[in-house]
């Protein structure tokens, strides 16, 4: 049986889809056994864990907890809530919690403009800041790591710049400029928690400072740190703005450093705790995530819009974990035996776990805690003792659930009557349950490549369907009529010089070409490329310019091509129209020039005059799309004769 040509088509498009599949599904697949790969060496830590905190019972000893809070946007022109409930928080939550640390993991402040869209440091936020973490006293009652996010670095020339405000008014600022350690030796635990400040330098505006840039003297401050903490600490706890997806090494040197590899490669490695992505607009609650190296990612929501924060803990070499929403009591956090989905064989004592004499509840409250219950089956509730705030614990018998995902249910009521129900999965044997699917895409692949893939993409789409059809001597076919009369106005389209020629040697200017140039930083005149940007003498490999391009290929280039085939029918056919229905056949390029008018009054509100007036990806292509409609509508009287001609042929 002889295959057609749309059957061989499909049959490629398919096999190609497959491959796509098949390698994503095993970038971000968190079945992968870092235990089996890893044995010696886990069976080595877990045994060395084992020995030092030998069995889980009723003891509070042995366990720390800890608090972290991100992207908090502290903003003098929008949305007064957040100043007043993060000074709530500092007075109110952290002293109830009482944790041994308070992460915050960048985006102190808004730093935004109050056109939402310019940039540059606001020193009124930095002060409310500083101010009421001082005035709170919430750095007497515990240790504050705070470190810098991508806004905290926006128009900022460079590290010891006088607009760097979190040099200080931050906690940290004064004695830590960038990344640093802080190591906890309490009731038994010695944990190092170790920040990556991944803000390039220079700072850019806002939007080219989306991904994180490690240069090859932080890599070194980096790798020294984690030597240290390796020492020193049985548990390490990363902290940083940028998820992991998003932090992107320089390789000017070699050899250069893979982060997650490095994380990874510690046993005491157990989470890298950050923000940045506000939860996708809370599309993604739970993007948590475990690397392929066996410890777990997990981004937090954000304070800014959802005024969320996360209690951690190490119970006995076991690291647990919830996200709460501010001012939602009680907190419960189950410690042992921990949330199925997050157990890390090869980093944790899990062995202790089928021996554990109890289970071990973290309840808070801010009034007292009335009763904490808890059942297997729904039905028979055993009430939990109190040993020691906020350490609840009741008697089990593990054996009874050596094997699979078995569900702990736990009610938790305060004196105001108010409830916290959990279920709560556990496994004895190492099942596995799975994380969602759009928090590993997020958190597992690299954000640069992806942003170049989506740019590729659409700059293939923009000129190969074009370079084709003007290859094609006859009409396209398509059994569809609505496809065959768009493939046959793009076709003629194709066939015109005047017209073909300048949309593909612009798309073609795009991957080389400055984007734009101008001050990028204030007094600091820097160009924009695709593939990065110069200034100051140094080059930054921002990826997220391919986003930025995307969004012109996307809504722009490509449309273009689709309204002017569709001016091309009306010159060629539409002598006769006049008056309003001129107009209406006019409006689709109408609004896409409304669309590229708000585009580059946008970029003008990012980064000036300068950039607006030399600027080839928005503000010039606005002169080229009004140069092409105007071509397309009047042609010469030839051209269109023998356009009409080549559209009589038969497909």
């Amino acid at each position: 049986m002889i295959l057609s040509k749309s059957a061989i088509w499909i049959l490629c498009v398919l096999l190609v889809v497959s491959i796509f599949m098949a390698n994503l599904l095993n970038i971000i697949a968190t079945d992968h056994n870092f235990y089996i790969e890893n044995e010696n060496e886990g069976i080595n830590f877990t045994k060395y864990l084992g020995e030092k905190y030998v069995k889980i019972t009723d003891t509070t000893k042995n366990l720390i907890w800890f608090l972290q809070i991100s992207d908090i946007h502290i903003s003098i022109f929008r949305d007064p809530g957040r100043i007043s409930q993060f000074q709530q928080f500092c007075d109110n939550t952290v002293k109830t919690i009482n944790p041994a640390i308070v992460l915050a993991t960048g985006d102190l402040t808004d730093a935004k403009a109050k056109d939402n869209l310019g940039s540059s440091q606001v020193k009124t936020e930095w002060v409310y800041y500083h101010n009421i973490i001082k005035e709170s006293g919430v750095t007497d009652a515990t240790v504050w790591l705070d470190i810098r996010g991508n806004h905290d670095n926006f128009n900022i020339r460079t590290i010891n710049a006088q607009e760097n405000y979190f040099r200080n008014y931050s906690v940290q600022g004064q004695e830590h400029a960038k990344s640093y350690m802080h190591i906890v030796d309490q009731n038994g635990i010695k944990a190092a928690f170790l920040g990556i400040d991944a803000c390039p330098d220079p700072g850019l505006r806002r939007p080219f400072n989306f991904i994180g840039i490690l240069d090859i003297t932080e890599q070194q401050i980096i790798q020294k740190l984690k030597a240290e903490a390796e020492t020193k600490a049985d548990h390490i706890v990363w902290f940083g703005h940028y998820p992991t997806s998003c932090i992107l090494p320089l390789k000017d040197e070699s050899p250069w450093l893979d982060l997650r590899q490095l994380i990874g490669s510690s046993h005491g490695s157990q989470v890298y705790v950050c923000g940045h992505l506000h939860s996708m607009g809370g599309l993604v609650p739970k993007m948590y995530t475990k690397q392929k190296k066996g410890y777990l990612e997990l981004e937090l929501g954000d304070w800014k819009d959802n005024r969320m924060y996360r209690l951690g803990a190490i119970d006995h070499g076991q690291f647990s974990f919830v996200d709460q929403k501010h001012n939602v009591w009680p907190l419960v956090l189950i410690t042992n035996p921990k949330h199925a989905t997050y157990i890390m064989p090869g980093r944790e004592p899990l062995h202790l776990v089928p021996k554990s004499t109890h289970i071990r509840i973290l309840a808070f409250s801010d009034v007292t805690i009335k009763s904490v219950e808890m059942t297997f089956d729904q039905i028979s509730w055993m009430k939990c003792r109190l040993t020691k705030a906020p350490l609840y614990v009741c008697n089990w018998l593990p054996y009874l659930f050596t094997k699979g995902i078995h569900h702990m249910y736990v009610k938790v009521t305060d004196d105001l009557g108010r409830e916290a129900n959990i279920d709560h999965p556990f496994t004895l044997d190492g099942s596995l349950m799975n994380f969602e699917i759009s928090a590993r895409i997020l958190l597992m692949l690299d954000a640069g490549i992806v942003f170049q893939a989506i740019f590729g993409t659409l700059l293939l789409v923009n000129v190969l369907p074009l370079v084709v059809l003007r290859l094609q001597k006859y009409p396209p076919r398509y059994r569809r009529r609505f496809g065959r009369q768009v493939l046959r106005r793009i076709w003629l389209l194709s066939k015109i010089d005047r017209i073909f020629y300048p949309i593909v040697l612009y798309a073609v200017y795009l991957p080389f070409g400055p984007w734009a140039i101008g001050e990028l930083i204030d007094s600091h005149i820097g160009a924009i490329f695709a593939w990065g940007i110069l200034i100051k003498g140094s080059f930054l490999p921002e990826p997220f310019t391919y986003m930025y391009g995307s969004v012109q290929l996307m809504f722009v280039q490509i449309p273009l091509i689709f309204v002017l085939a569709h001016c091309l029918e009306h010159r060629l056919f539409g002598q006769n129209v006049r008056g309003i229905r001129r107009l209406i056949k006019n409006l689709p390029f109408v609004f896409l020039l409304s669309i590229q008018l708000l585009l580059a009054y946008f970029f003008w509100l990012e980064y000036g005059t300068t950039c607006f007036i030399f600027g080839p990806l928005r503000t010039w292509s606005i002169a080229l799309s009004i140069l092409l409609w105007y071509k397309t509508l009047n042609l010469p009287l030839e051209y269109c004769r023998n356009l009409i001609k080549l559209n009589d042929m038969p497909s």
